[in-house]
């Protein structure tokens, strides 16, 4: 039977959890803040206004600045409630459970016992893996994921030099 090139043994906790929504929403989408920047000018433009259409400059400045906050406080909240849910949800015990994940030169198996689950993935079946400071974040799809805490990973350098190898260009670093 074929042995495993790499074994890691990683876990993901419920703050892990919030950390990947919030790299999920702004280091994954590049464009998440220069969209709320050009929303919230558009609405400052529209609020500076006067009723003679010429712009109020200091109204324009205060309004985008506020409306810039707004907006990057509603994406926060979004990103807090989907945390809550997703903690308050969890039935499965995922959180905290070891997924043991074995690297062979073809595919990826990943095992939970406390979960009872085992599943088998080529690399190209993925979507994507992008690598964080402290994650490798293994996209199977492009909203289904599955976090390897650098910290669990026993020699890093010769494990990020497999992977990168493996994923080529559906890797990046973020």
């Amino acid at each position: 039977m074929e042995q495993p090139i790499i074994i890691v043994n990683t876990t993901m906790t419920k703050e892990d959890y919030r950390k990947f929504l919030y790299i999920a929403t702004f280091r994954r989408n590049k464009l998440i803040i220069p969209f709320l920047v050009l929303i919230s000018l558009i609405g400052s433009i529209i609020v500076s206004l006067g009723n003679n259409g010429h712009l109020n400059f200091i109204k324009l400045i205060i309004s985008w600045v506020l409306l810039f906050a707004l907006a990057f406080s509603v994406v926060l909240f979004k990103v807090e409630m989907k945390n809550a849910q997703r903690i308050k949800t969890d039935k499965t015990g995922a959180f905290n459970s070891i997924n043991t994940l074995k690297f062979f030169y073809d595919k990826i198996v990943i095992e939970n016992k406390e979960l009872k689950s085992t599943g088998e993935l080529k690399y190209d079946q993925f979507y994507a893996l992008l690598e964080s400071k402290d994650y490798f974040i293994f996209y199977l799809t492009l909203n289904q994921a599955s976090l390897v805490r650098k910290k669990d990973i026993d020699d890093l350098s010769s494990f990020k030099e497999f992977i990168i190898e493996k994923f080529r260009d559906k890797y990046k670093s973020i």
